[in-house]
């Protein structure tokens, strides 16, 4: 992973002023110490997104979104934080060198991409400019594929000459890197390319730069498609086709759409569902979730309407739960992909389907329903099935109420009265433990305020270094329980500079939740007074005190019906003293 240098991340940030940089997306207005616009993140007719520049930090109160300049550049171009740095470097004329800890040297790398750089070109114009791409061009016109979508996409076609790409890499002297990534390959008889009599879909990264490349028949000649190879550069499972394109309607949508093929992807762009992507032709993976789950948590995924299709949005769920989406399933009209249901309906159909997808979690639990008013021992499996999934359910609001739905629809609670979580920590909600551990439900309630204790010192801290002495103090430190907030809390404690400095730090180290309440509070209303921000201070530690007073009643409680009468009665007397103790704190 690449490291940057405090130093330079500072000069960027300062180079990069946030209202220059979002202003130059959005109108802004000042109203007194921010700046007010339309959410380029949602639609929206009242201004509900703020800028703060003293904070160096934007948030949207009617979508939520948030953070700082790098976040800001992560969703509108769909890329991770350290690309965010590598545009915003490129864009403000900042040197930042690194250190690569991973993957092949600098050199190496760059000579790849270059290689994929050639071929693609050398792609292009095979389509567009010789008469061996002439038959490409009427295929791209039978399936209603435009010059401009095309061109957009980067397609291009590879000759049926058997080492016409080589010898274009060997004029530049990257034959060797294009064996590397999969361009050409060794025969008994010289070097061949990979791709030969095929249109070509550059697969890109987030910079838009080829890194891999598909390639289809335009005839029925078997295999209809070859891609390249997972190389360097590129993993099949870790990259999403069409993502590049698609990265600024997906922010603006606030949606991604999952399609299987390359045209189906492009069909639907040029059809305006422009927050189309494809799977390079698998099955979506729980790392190509994760890349979609940056920049959206509304995933939708197409699948057959058939018995089959609706089979696999069911093994689609454990992977969406996996990669912390719910997802939602597109099903189509029997014998109908994307690119032939816009053809012959239009785009409107495709919209109605869009419109009536359903949560792939609510399709499974009304399956499991069907099955648990059979037999008891069909009921018994079907809750087991539940169980074994929800426990996958890695939010608890979410948990609790899709226990809840799943019960209203007739799942027996057998199994799921049981105890779900991965490490036996997860409760579903209802009356069914009067005497056992406590709730999800009321373990939500009674952690929520410490969760929101410990984002909000830091935001105390960010906002106002004169109190920072205070929070360290306080000793509320020593009762945090999310690590990555702990460890940036003690270096911006441990610093006289201003909280807008640490912005690098907050975008790379914090989560997108904790970022999105970070911002809601360095730029609402809330930390404005310093009178108020210091009696805050003690609010929230003392909101941690509590958290940890319950964590000790709960552990003792669970250690005492495990022991015998005697210790059992010391437990006893200790856990009445920590119940006092805990009534006291609230």
């Amino acid at each position: 992973m690449a490291r940057f240098g405090r130093d330079k991340l500072e000069e960027l940030r300062q180079r990069a002023d946030i209202v220059e940089l979002i202003g130059a997306q959005v109108r802004l207005k000042r109203s007194g110490r921010n700046y007010l616009g339309l959410c380029p993140f949602h639609s929206e007719k009242t201004p509900s997104f703020s800028v703060n520049p003293e904070r160096g930090f934007f948030h949207c109160f009617g979508c939520g979104a948030g953070g700082t300049a790098f976040d800001f550049v992560m969703r509108t171009e769909g890329v991770s934080f350290p690309e965010a740095v590598r545009l915003l470097a490129r864009r403000y004329g900042v040197s930042i060198p690194e250190r690569d800890d991973e993957g092949p040297a600098a050199g190496e790398r760059a000579s790849m991409l270059r290689a994929a750089e050639v071929a693609s070109e050398f792609f292009a114009h095979v389509l567009w400019k010789t008469d061996s791409g002439a038959a490409a061009r009427e295929y791209l016109k039978r399936r209603a594929i435009s010059a401009d979508s095309a061109r957009e996409f980067g397609l291009g076609f590879a000759p049926a000459q058997p080492a016409a790409l080589a010898k274009a890499l060997e004029r530049r002297g990257l034959i060797e890197t294009g064996l590397k990534i999969g361009l050409v390959k060794q025969g008994s008889d010289g070097v061949h390319d990979m791709f030969r009599g095929r249109l070509i879909f550059p697969i890109r990264d987030s910079q838009g730069r080829p890194i891999a490349f598909g390639g289809r028949v335009l005839d029925d000649r078997l295999p209809k498609y070859i891609n390249s190879s997972d190389s360097p550069l590129y993993s099949k499972a870790r990259n999403v086709y069409g993502l590049f394109e698609a990265r600024r309607a997906i922010a603006q949508q606030d949606r991604a759409i999952v399609v299987e093929g390359y045209i189906d992807a492009i069909a639907l762009w040029q059809a305006g569902f422009r927050e189309a992507v494809a799977s390079l032709g698998t099955a979506v993976t729980v790392d190509q979730l994760r890349i979609l789950g940056r920049n959206t948590r509304n995933v939708l995924a197409c699948f057959d309407g058939d018995s089959a299709g609706q089979k696999a949005s069911i093994r689609a769920l454990p992977v969406f739960l996996e990669a912390g989406l719910l997802g939602r399933g597109i099903f189509l009209p029997a014998g109908l992909d994307p690119d032939r249901l816009i053809r012959e309906r239009g785009a409107e159909a495709f919209k109605a389907l869009i419109d009536s997808s359903e949560l792939l979690v609510d399709y499974f639990l009304r399956v499991e329903a069907r099955q648990a008013r059979g037999s008891v021992e069909g009921r018994a499996a079907a809750a087991k099935r539940v169980a074994d999934m929800l426990r996958l359910v890695s939010d608890d609001f979410e948990f609790q109420l899709l226990s809840r739905k799943a019960i209203e629809l007739g799942v027996g609670d057998e199994v799921l009265r049981s105890r779900t979580g991965p490490s036996g920590k997860r409760s579903v909600p209802g009356e069914w433990q009067r005497f056992g551990p406590p709730t999800v439900a009321a373990k939500a309630a009674a952690t929520v305020g410490a969760v929101e204790a410990e984002v909000s010192l830091l935001a105390v801290a960010l906002g106002y270094p004169e109190l920072r002495s205070e929070i360290v103090r306080g000793g509320a430190l020593a009762n945090f329980e999310d690590r990555a907030i702990a460890e940036l809390l003690v270096e911006v404690c441990g610093s006289n500079d201003a909280g807008v400095e640490f912005g690098a730090s907050v975008s790379e180290k914090l989560s997108d939740d904790h970022r999105r309440r970070l911002s809601a509070l360095l730029v609402g209303p809330l930390m404005d007074d310093p009178v108020v921000a210091r009696k805050l201070i003690a609010d929230y530690a003392a909101a941690l005190e509590r958290r940890r007073h319950r964590r000790e009643v709960e552990g003792l409680a669970r250690s005492a019906r495990h022991a015998d009468e005697k210790e059992a009665a010391a437990k006893a007397q200790d856990l009445i003293s920590l119940r006092r103790e805990a009534k006291r704190a609230t």
